[in-house]
């Protein structure tokens, strides 16, 4: 047994044997939390409300598990009662704000830092939040002048760090952006998220070796986000990489597929090294968000790089979906599938026969 585990049954023993001891109970509930079992956290939390229902950091602790599972009108609910219950701290309506900004009541989120910020102006996370709230509203400028008053009453807060990076970058201030996620990543060595946007402010600034090496490590951090590979996908083909931009593509279509921009990765290096196999693939994920003189240029590309049956087959999908015509080469491949057809799929290639024909009827 792990030394994790023990302490997880140290913990059940301790709230099975003092279920009225408030401190055993929040230590159970934010561990489970932290392992992700917010299933076992909730349970928890509702066993234990007979018992702590007027406990203030009981309830913002349920409250906090309610928002981990997406119940944001309990969560709001709860929140509320603990501002009524005791308006002098920050906690509930901190984290109420938080929920308003999630939810995308930005006017309630605003309400709820400001409350804050009146009982603790130099609070950093009230700071922080007002600035993402400014930043959701699309206020770069003033967004950052938040961030930096979250910083300078808390210099080694990284997530202020990081969101005036991410200001710094909307309004294309490349330098100042650098300096600030490299500080987000002083104070956080594992902020993946920071290392990715200093890659990208890297590229931006021409420095592709460092944008490379802030890719490579947030991808070791944050395994499972799509866009990094976009981005190294991007990055390696300006560095005239292609073999590895189509691995970089070919992972980011495995992790996002529903992601068009995981599948133009993977479409740009495809063709570039020949691979017809992923880029029919990438074209084909990609058809219904792409115009009929893209989707007649991928055809022709399939076909120039010998790829004949692939070329046909996209065709053949075109007709189904009703994309094809005159852009696409369609009615002569129509024609000649035709006869060979039954059922649906031939009433189908009829439609586009009759109509780049003009004709009426519905018999070959």
């Amino acid at each position: 047994m792990s030394s994790s585990d023990t302490t997880l049954e140290e913990l059940k023993r301790r709230c099975e044997e003092e279920p009225d001891e408030l401190g055993n109970v929040l230590e159970l509930v934010q561990k489970y939390s932290s392992l992700g079992w917010y299933n076992e956290a909730l349970d928890l939390c509702k066993a234990m409300m007979p018992r702590h229902s007027r406990a203030y950091s009981f309830l913002l602790e349920f409250a906090n598990v309610l928002c981990k599972r997406s119940d944001y009108r309990q969560a709001r609910m709860i929140f509320k009662r603990l501002t009524e219950l005791k308006p002098g701290r920050v906690e509930a309506w901190n984290n109420l704000g938080i929920l308003e900004l999630t939810t995308g009541n930005f006017e309630d989120a605003n309400d709820a830092f400001n409350k804050v910020l009146e009982l603790e102006p130099d609070n950093a996370g009230a700071l922080c939040n007002t600035g993402n709230y400014f930043a959701e509203r699309g206020d770069a400028a003033l967004a950052a002048t938040y961030f930096e008053r979250a910083i300078a009453a808390r210099n080694d807060f990284s997530e202020a760090w990081y969101n005036l990076g991410n200001a710094y970058m909307s309004l294309s201030q490349f330098y100042e952006a650098k300096g600030a996620f490299e500080k987000a990543i002083k104070y956080d060595q594992k902020f993946g998220s920071a290392y990715k946007n200093l890659g990208f402010v890297c590229e931006q600034l021409a420095d592709d070796a460092r944008a490379l090496d802030c890719y490579t490590k947030a991808a070791a951090l944050n395994r499972a986000d799509a866009g990094i590979q976009v981005n190294m996908a991007g990055l390696y083909m300006r560095m005239e990489q292609p073999d590895k931009a189509l691995e970089c593509g070919k992972r980011a279509a495995i992790l996002a597929p529903a992601e068009s921009s995981s599948w133009n990765a993977l479409r740009k290096a495809a063709i570039s090294v020949g691979d017809g196999q992923a880029y029919y693939r990438a074209v084909t994920a990609l058809i219904n968000s792409i115009g009929d003189s893209d989707l007649a240029a991928a055809i022709a590309d399939l076909r120039n790089m010998g790829f004949g049956c692939e070329a046909e087959d996209l065709v053949r999908y075109s007709v189904k979906i009703n994309r094809a015509g005159a852009s696409v080469d369609a009615l002569p491949f129509a024609e000649s599938q035709a006869p060979k057809l039954e059922g649906g799929e031939k009433t189908q290639i009829f439609k586009v026969i009759n109509n780049k024909k003009g004709k009426s009827h519905d018999k070959y």
